[in-house]
């Protein structure tokens, strides 16, 4: 069946060991996450073969798939309150910054004789999930007085975790470059490490996970800038595709053809590189800008925005474009590849994260595991 994706077990767990190889230089564990694979068991099993310490996913479903795997899980994204009592019977731990979810989960926890842990998300100025606290820099008079009553709630909300017998309080969590963007700096963290030195010197609690976030900080690894006191990273981009997420510097000890999208070629046509008539917005509300070539050879495949985002996927032979897509086809210029294609052959396409994630989780993508 095609669009058939490809993931590569044998690519993962070599770049899954030569990341963790790396991590335990400067005291790192690291929880791999599996969202990108839809829950793969299989590249699950890859991550704890190449020596991840827990698995990650923010799917609550996916964590369902992974129960038989004999490891520490996590919920990645803050738990929704009506499945808070799956949360607790599929991970071990999860990401927080509401009392109210907390204290539902505590609630499941007790339901269920169990102890759940958490990290209190802590926002350093990216803007997703967490306590805002800055980054410890000057700001303006309002953004302190944000911070400093996003202090005064969270000093209140960790006495009150500190009382429930189902909760425990494992450590605290940041995360950058999802939402705003912002770069993992070594100065971006002072807030960060003093709201550790809080929980461990005024309510005497050790801090066992300090997650400093996700691939975007695999930089400051490689560059031996990562902050000592953080202990814990969330990597899945890195480890998947080879390549960091703040600069997109991939790195040679890493593969990064892990993930490979088969698509095949319903019609081979000689046209246009401009369209004919007067042009307006396309299937998804955009004014796409076209540049006239002359006549191109143009070979369109079965897949579509419906199965993956195109703009992140990347032939493997020279001389193939992808030229534009629809939400059922892709359209490349072969007139400069080396084949001589015809209907029904197969184009093999490098996916990135973004590409990875959309076909691993399309229901019209095939998906299978490979160890070449």
């Amino acid at each position: 069946m095609y669009p058939r994706l490809k993931m590569n077990k044998r690519k993962i767990t070599e770049n899954t060991r030569a990341i963790i190889s790396r991590a335990k230089t400067y005291g790192i564990d690291v929880t791999a996450i599996t969202k990108c694979t839809g829950g793969n068991v299989e590249i699950a099993q890859a991550f704890l073969d190449g020596g991840a310490a827990a698995i990650g996913d923010s799917r609550i479903q996916n964590l369902k798939n992974l129960a038989m795997l004999p490891c520490e899980k996590w919920l990645i994204r803050i738990p929704m309150i009506s499945e808070s009592n799956e949360t607790v019977a599929f991970a071990n731990l999860s990401l927080n910054s509401e009392m109210k979810t907390i204290r539902s989960l505590n609630l499941a926890a007790k339901a269920q004789g169990k102890t759940h842990g958490i990290l209190l998300m802590l926002d350093l100025g990216d803007l997703r999930e967490g306590y805002f606290i800055g980054d410890g820099r000057k700001n303006s008079d309002e953004i302190n007085a944000l911070i400093s009553e996003s202090l005064r709630v969270l000093d209140c909300d960790i006495q009150e975790i500190l009382t429930m017998k189902n909760i425990k309080l494992r450590g605290i969590g940041t995360n950058a470059t999802c939402v705003g963007a912002t770069i993992p700096i070594p100065d971006s963290f002072p807030a960060f490490f003093k709201v550790k030195q809080l929980i461990e010197e005024k309510y005497q609690l050790p801090c066992e996970i300090i997650s400093g976030g996700n691939s975007s900080a695999w930089y400051l690894i490689e560059n031996a800038s990562i902050p000592v006191d953080i202990n814990n990273l969330r990597l899945g981009d890195v480890i998947l595709f080879g390549r960091e997420s703040a600069y997109f510097h991939s790195y040679d000890y890493l593969h990064q053809d892990a993930f490979i999208l088969d698509i095949e070629i319903i019609e081979i046509r000689s046209k246009p590189s401009y369209p004919i008539g007067e042009i307006g917005r396309n299937a998804f509300g955009d004014v796409p800008v076209f540049a006239d070539h002359g006549i191109r050879r143009r070979a369109i495949c079965a897949l579509g925005r419906q199965d993956t985002e195109p703009e992140h996927l990347f032939p493997l032979l020279p001389g193939i474009k992808i030229e534009s897509y629809s939400s059922d086809h892709l359209i490349l210029d072969i007139t400069d590849a080396p084949i001589d294609y015809v209907i029904g052959d197969i184009v093999s396409l490098r996916c990135d994260y973004m590409g990875a994630l959309y076909a691993a989780t399309s229901e019209y993508v095939e998906k299978i595991i490979i160890n070449d």
